[in-house]
């Protein structure tokens, strides 16, 4: 049985990781949107939305990656099972 501190870290860690997995959606509508706004008071079509989109989808992708990678590291420091040694 968890301890309520146990319980709110695993919250936490959760709350960390669908925030990181959420990124890339988040940067191709935020930009997308921009986009989009462009697009309809320039006359420009679809043009703006489609670079701004991808531009976020790779950005966010981006922020994905690093952040991932971090909390690994993270996840690997606090591990009982490795005693912070990564090889383990």
């Amino acid at each position: 049985m968890s301890t309520p501190n146990e319980d709110r870290a695993n919250r936490a860690r959760q709350a960390k990781a669908w925030s990181i997995a959420l990124d890339p959606v988040y940067g191709m509508l935020g930009l997308g949107i921009i986009g989009f706004t462009i697009d309809h008071f320039a006359n420009t079509g679809k043009l703006w939305t489609i670079i701004l989109a991808i531009t976020g989808l790779i950005v966010g992708f981006y922020r994905f990656i690093r952040e991932a990678m971090d909390l690994n590291k993270e996840q690997t420091k606090s591990s009982p099972r490795t005693d912070g040694d990564p090889e383990t």
